[in-house]
This record gives C-alpha cells, sequence and structure tokens, in this order.
C-alpha cells in the first residue's frame, strides 16, 4: 500500500519545493494539492466540513494546483504529485488535457489525474454554468480529454464539449494516459467509478468499510465490461481539510495503516495541517514513523 499527503500549500505554507523534498526523503509515495481557483468574497452554499458552514482562510489562497505541481515534481525523482482534487466543471477540458499531459512529460510519468465536480456553486458560476449538471459534465470532459491525449487527430461532439480534429501535444508519457481518481462521497460515488473512473478517492472512508467498497465497484465494474483490477482505491484521512494549527493526533498510527492495507485500500493520502517549516517536518516524521 503507498502513502502519500496532501496540504493546503498557500504561501504562508511550508514552499512546496521543501515539502516536496521532504516527502521523498521519508518515503511519501504522493504529494497531492487541492484545486480553489476563485472563491466569492461572500457565498450561500454551506461548507459541508465545518458546522458554521463557512471555508477555513486556506481554501481562498490556493495556488495553481497545477504549477505548484511542476514545481513539485522539478526537484524530485520518484515522488508522484496529484490534484486532489481538479474541479473540472470550472475548466476548459482542451487547455486542461494540454495541462495535464504537459505535466505528466514534465514530471516523467510521476501525475495523478484527481478529479470532481465540485460543490460551491458560486464559485462555479463564476466560471462556467455547469453546476446543475456538473457530474455529467465531468464525465463528458472526462471522454474529451481521453481522446486527446491518445489520438492523433481527435474529435469530440458532446452536448457542452465539441471540437473539430485537432492536434494535441504533448501525449502524456503514461499510456493511455494518467490515472483519472474520482472524488467522492455520495451515493452514486462508486457507480461512477466502476463505470468510467480509473480509480476512487473517497474522504474518511473506514478500514472496515474498504473491502465492501470494493466489492461493490468490482461488481459493477463487470457489468460495464471493465476488469475491477485497473480501479484503483485511494482514501483520504487525517486533519479536517484547510486546517492551520499543528494536529499530530490526526496522523494515523501504524495500526490504522495496516487496517487500510489489509483491507485493500492500494493508498492512504493523509491530510495535513497548512503548516509552516518546523511544524511540516514534524508531522512528516510522525507519518513516516507510522508507515507499515
Amino acid at each position: 500500500m503507498h502513502l502519500g499527503i496532501l496540504m493546503f500549500v498557500t504561501e504562508r505554507a511550508l514552499p512546496v519545493t521543501d515539502l516536496a523534498r521532504a516527502c521523498e526523503a521519508r518515503g511519501v509515495e504522493s504529494l497531492w494539492v487541492p484545486e480553489h481557483p476563485i472563491v466569492p468574497a461572500q457565498y450561500e452554499t454551506r461548507y459541508p466540513l465545518a458546522e458554521d458552514g463557512k471555508m477555513p482562510r486556506p481554501y481562498t489562497e490556493l495556488p495553481d494546483c497545477f504549477a505548484t505541481l511542476a514545481a513539485a515534481a522539478a526537484v524530485t525523482q520518484e515522488l508522484r504529485v496529484a490534484t486532489g482534487i481538479c474541479l473540472v466543471p470550472e475548466r476548459d477540458p482542451l487547455h486542461t488535457a494540454l495541462q495535464v499531459a504537459t505535466l505528466d512529460l514534465l514530471s516523467g510519468g510521476r501525475f495523478l489525474f484527481g478529479v470532481g465536480a465540485g460543490w460551491l456553486r458560486e464559485e462555479m458560476q463564476l466560471f462556467a454554468p455547469h453546476f446543475p449538471h456538473r457530474f455529467a459534465f465531468l464525465r463528458e470532459a472526462i471522454a474529451a480529454m481521453r481522446k486527446l491525449w491518445t489520438e492523433e487527430r481527435p474529435s469530440f461532439e458532446g452536448r457542452w464539449v465539441r471540437f473539430p480534429p485537432v492536434v494535441c501535444r504533448p501525449k502524456p508519457v503514461q499510456k493511455p494516459h494518467p490515472p483519472v481518481i474520482l472524488g467522492g462521497m455520495g451515493p452514486n460515488a462508486r457507480k461512477r467509478v466502476a463505470a468510467w473512473g480509473d480509480g476512487w478517492l473517497p474522504i474518511g472512508l473506514p478500514p472496515d468499510d474498504v473491502a465492501e467498497a470494493r466489492r461493490e465497484i468490482s461488481r459493477r465494474a463487470l457489468e460495464h465490461d471493465r476488469d475491477p483490477e485497473a480501479i484503483s482505491l485511494t482514501v483520504m484521512i487525517g486533519a479536517p481539510p484547510g486546517l492551520e494549527t499543528p494536529s499530530l493526533e490526526t496522523i494515523p498510527d501504524r495500526d490504522t495503516l495496516a487496517r487500510y492495507r489489509d483491507a485493500g485500500a492500494d493508498r492512504v493520502v493523509v491530510s495535513l495541517p497548512t503548516l509552516g517549516a518546523d511544524d511540516a517536518y514534524r508531522h512528516l516524521d510522525r507519518l513516516a514513523s507510522a508507515a507499515p
């Protein structure tokens, strides 16, 4: 089982280049960063992970995820870099396909494309009118991107995404393309993963539920004539996303990580608070010492 971390790498946190080097030195497999490109100053949508419904400050201070991961990849050799997650319905699929392929090329095939449909209606409305149908748009956009990554003269005719035959290069290093890992915890998340995802990224899925989730996804994948073994399961646990205070107690212990491994998780990503150098290194050391 692989071990990754997620951090909101704001300008007040440990620089991402230092964080990436520290992760690789401690045997961490992957570094994940979230995306919220522009956040409205006022919004009515409730943030689902806080009692007051308000987002923590780091959500409003995130640098561009692809540039951040390119910097991390440039100073490492083996560390995988990942979006956790990329808000595809807020993006142009053609430009995003090029960014994904470029990052995979620059990293030597180390990119993991975590994607999601988003939850903040007011944010999405700044970019595109897709919030009511964001899950359908996400699926269509990924289908279009897969053609751009794998075909020499791709074209696409969908409900929202359309383009004539085009040239899209560079192609990704990973074949056929970087894994598309779907975030989400709703009742339809497993159905989507089984139908068209390369992996699933739930938040807080308990170890006891991992085996059952794998069985359900495998059963549904077979209904779509897909190989269940080709679909990965990555579980995110740890500190609440966007936390800004040290929280060593949220680092899972060795027994917890072993339970995830034994239940069939392919990867556990531990969410770390947004921290400066000293605290970030302490959290990474605690995590490295717990690796099973």
